[in-house]
């Protein structure tokens, strides 16, 4: 297979086998793009590589910087954003500052606290959180967000294991000095050690956590048996969906819609256009698909190419796009695969 690379952006293909049993190439291209204040976007001269496995926070684990790239298919586009929240400009510090994510007419408030805890320590009792300490920058990560394990119950967070301030309900006495989140939904803040509200952040949404994990399929005996190492049956492609529920997006992104970012940034406020690219990709093969293999004229195919991932680094003043195509093949080693051009 030969790639045929006309465009500035990182290409790889991945081979897979659905859930249906078809199998089919992804054709996967990213690009990067920096910011620039009101102007559509332009092209980096420095692309960000492809990524074939997780990155973390943390050296440790933690929850992830950036997903791998290699996903078959996304049924929707993931929008994410890898940063800090920051007091805005003059402000100095701040016990609390909203910060607003906007892609088109996708938007996405969350309330950024600084650390507290509980000081009343039994349901029973009056209810009493210490004072959010003052802040002039904090990371949005989800270690920072709700969530959490009560090791007194052993009750968890399916929606994040790795947050704070998460209180099971078999717990009747709470510790003096029990965190609260950072990282709060405007719409449903916390009143009570008792409230559960669903987590929120702009990062990528860890594979174990719901409703994500629910949609990897039943890996049991029989599967063992019937389809290993295919995917279940019941494997849903809405398990490669990377983004936060909250943020993603029904019929892919366009690809020049404006963005905004409030107090993402130490100067406040920034708004610019996604470059609007158009991407065309052909697949060559030494014989159509429905056809017998004796049948050797070149056929080409044309390929839908979807932008379905977002991720923005105001930090860094870039972010990157990824298209994704796919088409149907043989076999998994791509064999009627001639080329793929990118242009």
């Amino acid at each position: 297979m030969n790639i045929l690379n006309n465009t500035p952006f990182q290409i790889e293909t991945l081979p897979s086998k659905g859930p249906d049993g078809r199998i089919f190439l992804t054709i996967i291209v990213k690009g990067t793009c920096d910011f620039c204040n009101g102007d559509p976007a332009p092209v980096a001269a420095e692309q960000i590589p492809i990524l074939f496995g997780d990155e973390f926070h943390n050296e440790d684990g933690g929850s992830i910087k950036f997903e791998s790239d290699i996903a078959p298919f996304k049924p929707r586009a993931d929008i994410v954003l890898l940063g800090r929240a920051y007091a805005p400009p003059g402000r100095g510090t701040v016990q609390a500052v909203d910060v607003l994510l906007r892609v088109g007419q996708i938007r996405k408030i969350l309330r950024i606290i600084g650390d507290r805890s509980w000081i009343g320590s039994t349901l029973l009792s009056s209810e009493r959180r210490s004072e959010p300490e003052p802040f002039a920058v904090m990371d949005i990560v989800y270690e920072r967000a709700f969530g959490g394990i009560d090791t007194e119950s052993g009750e968890f967070c399916k929606e994040n294991l790795l947050g704070k301030g998460f209180i099971g309900k078999g717990t009747k006495k709470l510790p003096e000095g029990t965190p609260l989140p950072n990282i709060e939904d405007p719409r449903d803040l916390i009143d009570s050690w008792g409230d559960h509200p669903r987590p929120v952040g702009f990062g990528f949404y860890s594979r174990a956590w719901m409703p994500r994990a629910g949609y990897v399929g039943t890996y049991n005996e029989k599967w063992r048996k019937d389809r290993s190492p295919d995917p279940p049956e019941d494997f849903r492609f809405d398990y490669y969906n990377a983004a936060h529920p909250d943020l993603q997006v029904e019929g892919y992104l366009r690809g020049d819609e404006e963005i905004e970012l409030v107090n993402l940034m130490p100067d406040g406020r920034i708004r610019f256009q996604l470059p609007g690219i158009s991407l065309n990709c052909t697949v060559t093969k030494t014989f159509e698909f429905t056809e017998i293999a004796s049948s050797q004229s070149p056929v080409t195919e044309e390929i839908r190419l979807n932008l379905d991932t977002l991720c923005l680094i105001p930090d860094e003043k870039r972010f990157y796009l990824v298209w994704r195509g796919n088409c149907l093949i043989r076999d998994l080693n791509a064999s009627e695969i001639k080329t793929v051009e990118i242009m």
